[in-house]
């Protein structure tokens, strides 16, 4: 479930990132598709599942996700566009360091609660 929402924010706020303009890819995966598909639909959402797995407490988590925010904003995403992958537009790598820590930390959020929901009606049944 964490992967899933991982998976499809990714995705749509990739969409929005092309559309508006804030970047672009050089080399495209799919024709029908011009986006990072690879990134938005595995190495993303698979770091994100390792951090929510391996990390159990919240303080745990945050830093794992600090390191792994900054390892795909200030390496990995200047390494894309070195290797002409990505142009950035109106776009900048802190911009995506934030991004990755709030998505983390809502997505892990909402899942824990439907987590706890879920065993709350076990419970009552």
């Amino acid at each position: 479930m964490f992967g899933t929402f991982i998976i499809i924010i990714t995705f749509l706020l990739d969409l929005i990132g092309i559309t508006f303009r804030f970047w672009g890819y050089i080399t495209q995966f799919l024709p029908i598709y011009p986006g990072a598909l690879p990134f938005d639909f595995s190495m993303v959402p698979v770091t994100f599942m390792l951090l929510y797995q391996y990390f159990r407490t919240w303080k745990s988590f945050i830093i794992s996700l600090i390191c792994m925010a900054s390892a795909f904003s200030f390496i990995g995403e200047p390494f894309s566009i070195w290797a002409h992958l990505v142009i950035y537009i109106k776009w900048k790598y802190i911009y995506s360091f934030i991004y990755y820590i709030v998505i983390g930390i809502i997505v892990r959020a909402c899942v824990e609660k439907l987590v706890a929901i879920s065993k709350s009606h076990r419970l009552v049944k």
